[in-house]
């Protein structure tokens, strides 16, 4: 097994981050999944799935945009299993779809909070337990968002292209003590919210939702979607020993629609 006696602190219980904890554990990793308290329900059903497997994994309620709330976190799991090996920032929210002269300075603080305040903490918070261990590995969750502009979603890209240069930064920054950081750029994801954001994204365009899906899918070369499972199994040889001499970098797994 690839992550045997690891420990993995994974942010967010979405698709993304579900497939990532369920890959992880089978690759012999303890799992912390974290998230805000209404999202428990999700939380523990992907702890007992782990726990069905004889895997071992905890569910714990954090608002990442609270600083104390994640050095809380972080010290709950190191008491628990001694060390975190690995961060997953997996937390987002896209915020709505709307042009940047439209987007409220509230809404504008929401987005970057919780898309780059929270994984700053995190990472800020996780830091701290790796440099006294000299080894870890973070990876967070970037979408195209973080590799080009996309109309109607300005705050975000800000939000996500600024978690590119931080990552470059603790790149460089811990790389001497034995920690990488990497991003993980995907593109649409095959989950129960595209369809909803399809459909948001077409109102706001003045489209049908078949004409932004195509428009998706013509996009890259494969023509589909991004499964879960595909994001999670590069998140897997980023924070593996395959991947021991990669540091700083950006992977798409856009199908093509990115090759940058």
């Amino acid at each position: 097994m690839k992550l045997e006696n690891q420990v993995a602190l994974i942010i967010g219980p979405g698709t993304i981050g579900e497939a990532i904890a369920l890959l992880f554990a089978e690759e012999g990793a303890k799992i912390a999944i974290a998230d805000l308290p209404k999202m428990k329900p999700r939380l523990n059903t992907v702890v007992a799935g782990i726990k069905r497997k004889n895997g071992k994994a905890v569910a714990l309620s954090v608002d990442i945009t609270d600083e104390k709330q994640v050095v809380t976190m972080v010290s709950t799991v190191v008491k628990k299993w001694g060390r975190i090996d690995i961060l997953a920032n997996c937390a987002g929210y896209r915020g709505p779809s709307q042009p940047v002269n439209k987007i409220s300075e509230s809404e504008w603080n929401r987005i970057l909070d919780i898309n780059l305040k929270g994984p700053f903490f995190c990472c800020k918070a996780v830091l701290d337990q790796m440099l006294k261990q000299k080894s870890g590995s973070i990876i967070s969750i970037t979408g195209n968002a973080g590799k080009d502009g996309v109309a109607l979603r300005g705050a975000l890209c800000a939000a996500k292209w600024g978690i590119v240069g931080l990552t470059r930064t603790i790149a460089r920054e811990a790389g001497p003590s034995g920690i990488r950081a990497n991003v993980i750029a995907p593109s649409a994801v095959a989950d129960g919210n595209l369809r909803s954001t399809f459909q948001e994204r077409a109102k706001a365009l003045g489209k049908s939702v078949e004409e932004v899906e195509r428009s998706v899918l013509e996009s890259s070369p494969l023509h589909k979607f991004a499964q879960p499972e595909e994001v999670a199994k590069v998140a897997l040889f980023l924070v593996s020993s395959d991947s021991s001499h990669t540091t700083g970098e950006s992977i798409n797994v856009s199908g093509g629609e990115i090759m940058y």
